[in-house]
């Protein structure tokens, strides 16, 4: 079984994950035990350097830090503690800079309890775990990275609140081929209409 420490400011939030991961069994059995629970960055330091634990499952959002850009150090702390992440934020640039930064397991807040243990569990056997609704994020955001030089040319113009017809007279393009780069746009960022995409256009800061 792994040696786990759980890093999150709320207390409640702290104690339901380490029952859900001391009671939650994968393949018919427990995954591990929970051998601290710290509430600080500076406590998560303390208890990760005294315990020298299999995970570390830190919050992001911490009182007196970001977990994220704490990882490095914790991880010049302890080279084989295995890091995840668990937050609310499900953005690809900030799911990437925790990868980046040497995190080996990204988990919502949202996600049900036993994706969160058996993705654990493939964190400790030295995998990189990125839980469904993370991943989801980042795969709909690798698609908008393939838009052309013209479709991100007609996806501004369509966010400054031109009409089809008023970007095909401003490009010299036909209507219908306007059409057709409006429609390509929307497969790529996964929405269906015209509103939706200058919503998404704006979440992903495509422009």
């Amino acid at each position: 079984m792994y040696r786990i420490i759980i890093a999150d400011d709320h207390k409640m939030v702290a104690e339901a994950i380490s029952r859900l991961v001391e009671t939650i069994e994968v393949e018919g059995s427990r995954i591990g035990e929970v051998v601290s629970i710290a509430y600080t960055l500076e406590e998560t330091r303390k208890a990760c350097e005294e315990l020298k634990p299999d995970i570390l499952l830190v919050d992001m959002a911490m009182p007196d830090g970001n977990g994220i850009d704490f990882i490095p150090k914790l991880q010049e702390l302890c080279p084989t503690m295995k890091i995840a992440v668990l937050t609310y934020y499900s953005e690809a640039s900030i799911v990437r800079l925790a990868l980046n930064n040497g995190a080996r397991g990204y988990f919502l807040k949202a996600c049900n309890a036993q994706e969160l243990v058996q993705g654990l569990k493939k964190v400790g056997e030295g995998e990189v775990y990125v839980c469904e609704e993370a991943m989801m994020t980042l795969r709909k955001k690798n698609k908008a990275e393939t838009l052309t030089n013209r479709e991100k040319e007609i996806l501004r113009l369509i966010v400054e609140g031109f009409s089809t017809k008023e970007i095909a007279v401003k490009l010299y393009l036909s209507f219908e081929t306007v059409h057709s780069y409006m429609k390509n746009i929307r497969q790529k960022l996964g929405v269906s209409n015209t509103a939706s995409i200058v919503r998404e256009a704006i979440r992903q800061q495509l422009i």
